[in-house]
């Protein structure tokens, strides 16, 4: 495990309730190519913190980019539905170009 986890798991041993933290997590396994792991990281985000736009936008470009390409329309049209519920326009914009490249 990198230093880098260590110290994210640290703070999440703390808060396992900070979204910022989980995602920082999410982040740091992507980056070493361990999507397992931070596929568990994800839906322990979105079970935690439903309104955090960007875990829905992470997962679907994951599950894309695994050609699980309805399992990443999921996401995306969760995210833009919470994205709307939030009025995030930047977020609105960024996920409606994700579904527009699946078609």
């Amino acid at each position: 495990m990198s230093t880098r986890l260590d110290e994210l798991f640290d703070k999440y041993d703390e808060n396992p309730l900070d979204p910022d933290i989980i995602y920082s997590i999410v982040k740091e396994y992507l980056k070493n190519n361990e999507d397992d792991e931070a596929e568990v990281y994800l839906k322990d985000l979105i079970k935690k913190d439903p309104k955090y736009v960007q875990a829905y936008i992470t997962y679907g470009n994951l599950k894309e980019n695994n050609n699980e390409i309805e399992d990443a329309e999921y996401y995306y049209r969760t995210g833009l539905r919470v994205a709307k519920e939030l009025n995030d326009t930047k977020a609105i914009r960024a996920l409606e170009d994700y579904l527009d490249e699946l078609e």
